[in-house]
């Protein structure tokens, strides 16, 4: 830990003693008792430095409910330096990016989304709390009016061991939930949890972030393809994932579609298997293990396609929660493979085309 953290100390201090234009013209990077330069040192540099940014000895993020996901530590203050420390990691990743450099680290979709000034959504809690992302859901879906919730427009939070309850609005702690206002509630809860909690760690990293990458230049992108611009695109073995999927609603291996639908995977590009990686469970990432060792909202859950009838134009949608593709059964291959690289491009998350 020693030497991590030293290696953390002096990289952080060598940047801030140099210019942002001379780190913008090129970076040179020598270990101590090694001859190598060049850029397969300067790549694990910024292999070493990804690292040790999620180190969780420096309390900076934590590690997702997915387990191969970071998201910023909302008691991040533990560390008393964590705020300098969140600006020297947005300079770290704006630099890598700069410099068309890979890093070794994966964030929450939802964190992608305050890199690129993109607002979350009640859909973002689950990778910080599958439960609570449900609960949300079910009092959106539900009618609340005679349940006796007695639901107010504040939450407890957890500040280092203590409950402390937060109003989500002046005068929340007397202000009941209903059927009328629960959209509004769920809107403020998401807000409280995945930005007010760590708006000042957001604003830190952004700041160093936005030293070499415009906010401007960035916001041309989307969170997933902001992931492959600073993560890279991972491999994908269809052979393993093909083995550790599972088929409900009528499906089965054998059945016409499925078949159709591994043909269709395996003449798919590197890029297109990502983009249904992520159209379904929200992340690029194949887990360490691989697919058997998939994450959902309640601990392992394994790929899952479900049968949906077929009607004209009907594209598939994803529960990125229980990591379910939700597979319209298309009368050919052809049909099935265009209806699938629309999905995968124009984002049909839960919705069908018109």
């Amino acid at each position: 830990m020693f030497l991590g953290l030293k290696f953390f100390l002096y990289s952080c201090e060598m940047v801030s003693k140099s210019t942002n234009e001379k780190l913008k013209q090129g970076i040179a990077v020598r270990f101590h008792g090694e001859e190598g330069m060049g850029q397969g040192v300067v790549r694990e540099w910024f292999d070493i430095l990804s690292n040790e940014i999620i180190n969780p000895d420096y309390a900076l993020f934590t590690q997702s409910a997915d387990g191969t996901t970071f998201q910023p530590n909302s008691n991040s203050s533990v560390n008393p330096d964590h705020l300098n420390y969140f600006q020297f990691a947005g300079h770290i990743l704006g630099l890598a990016l700069y410099h068309r450099q890979l890093v070794n680290i994966y964030f929450t979709r939802s964190f992608y989304k305050h890199i690129l000034g993109i607002p979350v959504n009640y859909q973002d809690v689950s990778s910080i709390d599958p439960e609570y992302a449900k609960n949300l859901q079910w009092i959106l879906d539900n009618d609340i009016s005679d349940l006796g919730l007695e639901l107010t427009f504040s939450v407890e939070t957890d500040v280092f061991g203590a409950m402390e309850e937060v109003p989500l609005k002046p005068g929340g702690t007397s202000i009941l939930v209903t059927q009328d206002n629960k959209a509004e509630y769920v809107q403020l809860v998401t807000e409280l949890r995945m930005t007010r909690a760590i708006q000042p760690q957001i604003n830190a990293f952004l700041q160093g972030f936005h030293t070499f990458i415009p906010a401007s230049l960035i916001q041309l992108f989307d969170e997933y393809e902001l992931e492959l611009l600073l993560s890279g695109m991972p491999e994908i073995d269809v052979q393993d994932w093909c083995r550790n999927t599972e088929y409900t609603s009528g499906y089965d291996p054998q059945e016409p579609v499925i078949q159709w639908f591994w043909e269709v995977v395996k003449s798919l590009t590197q890029e297109e298997r990502v983009l249904l990686l992520q159209f379904v469970t929200g992340s690029s990432r194949v887990p360490h293990g691989g697919f058997a060792y998939l994450m959902g909202g309640s601990g392992l859950q394994k790929f899952t396609i479900a049968a949906v009838p077929y009607t004209s134009n009907l594209l598939p949608t994803s529960s990125t929660c229980i990591n379910m593709l939700k597979l319209p059964e298309y009368p050919s291959q052809e049909v099935l493979r265009d209806r699938l690289l629309v999905a995968l491009h124009c984002g049909s998350y839960g919705y069908t085309m018109a």
